[in-house]
Formats: C-alpha cells, sequence, structure tokens
C-alpha cells in the first residue's frame, strides 16, 4: 500500500551471519526459508513506511480489507461493508481475532487510527492519504485532538467511517498497513517498544513473529487464531539471512538453503548460466533521481536541473547497471500501472520525452554558473545506499564526463540514508517510490505537493498544489485524470526528479513452492510446498 511508501529502492546492506536452519524447503516440517536484503527498521505498523516492514507485517497482521491480483478491494478482517460517497460501514467478522485469542473489535481500529494521526506519534509518511478522513488533516496539524478524527465503534463489530470528501479509492487505502488494527492494551504495556521486536509485537494475521535475531533472522509460525488458518497452508516462514550480499545469497540458494530469491543485476548471469528459471512480477513502483530545490542547495537552479536531465544517459544506465528483464525507461513519475478513466493513465496522458543531449546540457550548465554567480559549480552531494552504491557511482561518472560537475558519493546505510534524506542533506539522491494496491495516480502524485511528508527535495509549486487539492475535491475522474495530467506537465517544466524506469521483481523460486504472491502486494502468506 501507498505510505509504504516506498523509499524502496535504498536497502540497508546489514551485516550477517548463518544461523543453523532447515532447507530452504521443508515438506518435513512444512516450512520454507527467504531472505530480506535490509533488516525491518521497525514493525510498528503506525510509522513503519519501508516495503520490508510491509512485507513482515503482511504476514503478522491484517488490515479491514485486501486485494486481489486486480488490485481489487477484497474482505479480510471486515467481512462486509456498506460505503456511500462520505462514509464507509465495515461489518468485523466475529472470529477475527489476535494471537492471544482476544477478539479483533472495531475500537482496535479506532485506536490505531487515531495513534496515526496523533503528532505525539510522529507517523510522518505513514499519515500519507490519511487527510481522506474526517478531521484527519486538522488533527495531524495539532488543531484538534485525535479523538474528533472521524471513525467510530458503533458497537464491537462495526465500524463507521466518516470521509472528509468522496474518495473513490478509499478500500485500498483502508488496505495498508497503516490502517490495520492496535490492541490498546498491548500497544501501552510495551512502554513505547512496540513493534521493535519479537516480544513487543501482536498479531491478528496469518502468522505471528516468533523470533527476531536482528540484522541476522526472524522466525515466523502460523497463528492458530487466525480466521482463515484452513486457508494458511504452511506452519512456519524462516527469514533466514538477512544480508545485501547478493552472491552469497545466489550461493544458498543453489545449495538449497532458500525457498525464493530476489535477484539483482550484479548476480542475474550467474543465476542464468547455473540453468535456474528466470522469473518476473510486475511492481506497481518507479526509480527516479531527486534533486534537492532548497534555497542552499546548487540544485535549487532549474538550469543546473535542466543540465543534469539531459548529461544522464537513462538506456545506457537501465541497460548495464540496472540490467533486468521488465526494466523499461519512462519520462513520467507515474507507474505504468496506473488507472486513468478508461484505459492505463500512460496512454491517456503520454509524458513529454526527456531527452539526452549533452551539448544543450553543456549551454544550461553555463547558463546556470553565471545564475549562481559562481566560476564553478560546487560539488554536489549524491546521497548513496550502499547495497546500490554501483548506481551512484554510474551517474558521478556520467556527470563528470559530460559535464565535469565534481559529484560526491556519501554513502550510508538504509537508516542512515533514510534520515539524510528526511534531513535535505543531499543535492542527488537515487530513489524507487512503490504504490502497493493504490493504482490512483494520487499517491505519486501527492509526493511533490508541498505539505507531504515524501517530499524529500523541497519541492513547492502553488498551481501544483491547486491542481492536487482539485484532484481530491471531486469524484469526476475526468477532471481528476486532466488536473494529473497538468501535474505532469508542471514536474517535466520544474525538473524536481527524473524520472528513470519501472521496474519488475526478477526472482528464482523453488519449483515446489506455490502461491507466493508478489503483486501488487508482497504476500507470502498462502504460500504452500506441493510435491
Amino acid at each position: 500500500m501507498l505510505r509504504r511508501l516506498c523509499i524502496a529502492a535504498m536497502m540497508l546492506a546489514a551485516s550477517w551471519h548463518l544461523p543453523a536452519l532447515a532447507a530452504g524447503v521443508d515438506p518435513a516440517n512444512n516450512s520454507i526459508t527467504i531472505s530480506l536484503t535490509q533488516e525491518p527498521p521497525n514493525l510498528d505498523s503506525s510509522i513503519s513506511e519501508d516495503t520490508t516492514s510491509s512485507q513482515i507485517l503482511r504476514l503478522t497482521n491484517e488490515a479491514l480489507v485486501s486485494v486481489d491480483r486486480r488490485g481489487d478491494p477484497i474482505p479480510a478482517v471486515a467481512e462486509s461493508w456498506e460505503q456511500s460517497p462520505t462514509q464507509v460501514t465495515f461489518h468485523l467478522r466475529a472470529d477475527a481475532k489476535w494471537a492471544d485469542g482476544v477478539p479483533v473489535k472495531a475500537a482496535d481500529f479506532v485506536y490505531a487510527w487515531r495513534r496515526l494521526v496523533d503528532p505525539e506519534t510522529a507517523a510522518r509518511g505513514s499519515t500519507f492519504y490519511a487527510n481522506a478522513i474526517k478531521n484527519a488533516q486538522a488533527i495531524i496539524e495539532g488543531k484538534m485532538p485525535p479523538e474528533s478524527l472521524g471513525v467510530h465503534a458503533a458497537d464491537d463489530r462495526t465500524l463507521v467511517v466518516e470521509l472528509s470528501r468522496p474518495v473513490p479509492f478509499i478500500l485500498s487505502v483502508l488496505s495498508g498497513t497503516a490502517y490495520m488494527p492496535l490492541r490498546q492494551d498491548f500497544v501501552e504495556a510495551q512502554q513505547g517498544r512496540y513493534g521493535a521486536d519479537a516480544a513487543h509485537l501482536l498479531s491478528n494475521g496469518p502468522f505471528k513473529l516468533d523470533k527476531w535475531v536482528h540484522n541476522a533472522s526472524m522466525v515466523l509460525t502460523k497463528n492458530d487464531e487466525y480466521w482463515d488458518r484452513d486457508n494458511v497452508k504452511l506452519d512456519q516462514i524462516d527469514v533466514g539471512y538477512i544480508t545485501s550480499d547478493q552472491r552469497s545469497l545466489l550461493n544458498l540458494y543453489k545449495s538449497g538453503d532458500l525457498a525464493a530469491l530476489r535477484l539483482e543485476e550484479d548476480i542475474l548471469a550467474d543465476a542464468s548460466r547455473a540453468g535456474f528459471r528466470i522469473n518476473k512480477a510486475p511492481t506497481n513502483c518507479v526509480a527516479w533521481i531527486l534533486l534537492n530545490l532548497a534555497e542552499d542547495r546548487p540544485t535549487s537552479n532549474k538550469k543546473l536541473r535542466y543540465a543534469i536531465r539531459h548529461a544522464l544517459d537513462r538506456d545506457a544506465y537501465i541497460n548495464n547497471i540496472v540490467g533486468l528483464p521488465g526494466t523499461l525507461r519512462t519520462d513520467t513519475v507515474f507507474s505504468n500501472r496506473i488507472r486513468g478513466v478508461k484505459r492505463a493513465f500512460d496512454k491517456e496522458y503520454p509524458a513529454p520525452e526527456i531527452t539526452l543531449d549533452v551539448p544543450e546540457a553543456r549551454r544550461l550548465l553555463e547558463e546556470a554558473r553565471q545564475e549562481l554567480g559562481v566560476d564553478e559549480i560546487p560539488p554536489l552531494v549524491l546521497l548513496a545506499n550502499e547495497t546500490r552504491q554501483i548506481d551512484a557511482e554510474y551517474f558521478q561518472s556520467q556527470l563528470k564526463v559530460a559535464l565535469g560537475l565534481d559529484v560526491r558519493v556519501d554513502k550510508q546505510t538504509f537508516k542512515q540514508a533514510i534520515a539524510k534524506m528526511q534531513a535535505g542533506d543531499f543535492d542527488i539522491a537515487r530513489a524507487a517510490f512503490c504504490g502497493g494496491s493504490i493504482l490512483d495516480p494520487v499517491f505519486f502524485a501527492g509526493i511533490f505537493e508541498s505539505s507531504s511528508p515524501f517530499n524529500l527535495g523541497a519541492f513547492e509549486n502553488a498551481e501544483y498544489d491547486r491542481l492536487y487539492a482539485i484532484t481530491n475535491q471531486t469524484a469526476d475522474q475526468q477532471v481528476r485524470m486532466d488536473a494529473f495530467g497538468q501535474m505532469q506537465q508542471i514536474l517535466f517544466d520544474e525538473a524536481p526528479v527524473i524520472p528513470t524506469h519501472v521496474y519488475s521483481w526478477v526472482y528464482l523460486q523453488d519449483e515446489r513452492v506455490k502461491g507466493l504472491e508478489r503483486y501488487p502486494l508482497t504476500d507470502f502468506s498462502r504460500g504452500y510446498i506441493d510435491i
């Protein structure tokens, strides 16, 4: 879902060791072993906003609704609902329970959502699009108390949600991990450590987290209190390895110690030579290069941003650095999975083309230098996650060769890179954002709205904000999509970001393992072993 805002491309290179584990596929114990490339920063559903945490939370917990393979809402904790333009009434299952056997109640959602928008929670990106709920924005801004949020429990099994405006895709929003229930007595008993480790997490989903050795491994076991437990076939999922060392992970897969493995470019050829079947799954994700428009940054100059955009050979980057099947160059911030009025958004509103033009880039660079009043452009800080340093080094080389720019790579771990982006301590950064189950342009467009917690490049444009407000004030899809089309043009004209590509998940998977879903959400909860 949306908020896990997806700073997906920046993955932690965690330290790791190899615990004694069962095989990758263990029919005798009905378990599989998988890996993560980074440690989940936090499993508190109110504040986690990365895709790794989201993947684990979708195993351990469940929201009111989920989504099917088409991205359409399906029942989860809620067995049914009635919907009007500005209100949704959910009816909870009688057999929905927490892992300790206590029933999940409507009050658990009320508590979780109030906590989400409470400024004291400091949820940041997790509150993205919470303003669809009545009074949420005023609460986030500290103008109203959390108790005024437009959600209440009519009884233990009936949750009434009042919306601030008509939101056609509200069910997809509420499928997100930020809207999962939390039980107040348990959360408060953790004294600020909810979601920090296995003992401080309470599950209501198909699995429960039994062990978490930080930066090493996790063990999830079937939750026998889960309402749909008969359709949960695996008894255990071991996250046996948490590491960004792709070659070691491939060796583990070769030796049968992993049931599945997501591939990066540096091991794709080796996996292919080994004769493994290479699988692909679509994503609702876009990768781009983010530029910092803060006044004290050289990249606040539009001519410099244009120069950088014209100087980068994105085709060479995709073919030689990304190098994965299913990767397509893009000129827009919107995923190619996004829906328009009647067709895909990118078919109804084609994006302006970003061209490679080094002579034009050099001309613009000279104009930027003059406008900045400097003899040469100051060194630029390119923020990089250590798992994808190769990307940063490519951009560094391109800008040096084409423009003579001094670009200094600032290599950081996942957590450090996130903190630096949030603090605005960069000029250039590689990032990727995933819209999850939201197939409406609103998520990607909302990233660049002035007050968005995801607007890490400090982009501000009054006309853009006005158009974004229109998309949130009407249910007329033609009016909304026209506004998104105009916003797409503004992002091209102002260049706060350089879109590079949309991509697929490319992975290996043991042929005995079935049911591991990767689109629109990564969900392994219905996996099973077929022998």
